[in-house]
């Protein structure tokens, strides 16, 4: 039983670098909200250009 849990955690590891490293030129962003809801922008989409604009305005300052 132990061998079978240990197999089932690597595995899960396993195909989250995967997926973590397939999807990431292709991502988009995800903004999370406190009560639970979140909204995704698409790559390529003009929302994902203006989130962008406006976050790196709001890094530089």
């Amino acid at each position: 039983m132990r061998r079978l849990f240990w197999l089932a955690v690597a595995a899960a590891v396993a195909w989250w670098f995967v997926r973590r490293r397939g999807g990431s030129d292709d991502s988009g962003a995800t903004i999370g909200y406190a009560d639970g809801s979140a909204v995704t922008f698409e790559h390529g989409s003009p929302e994902l250009d203006r989130f962008l604009d406006v976050a790196t305005e709001a890094r530089n300052g």
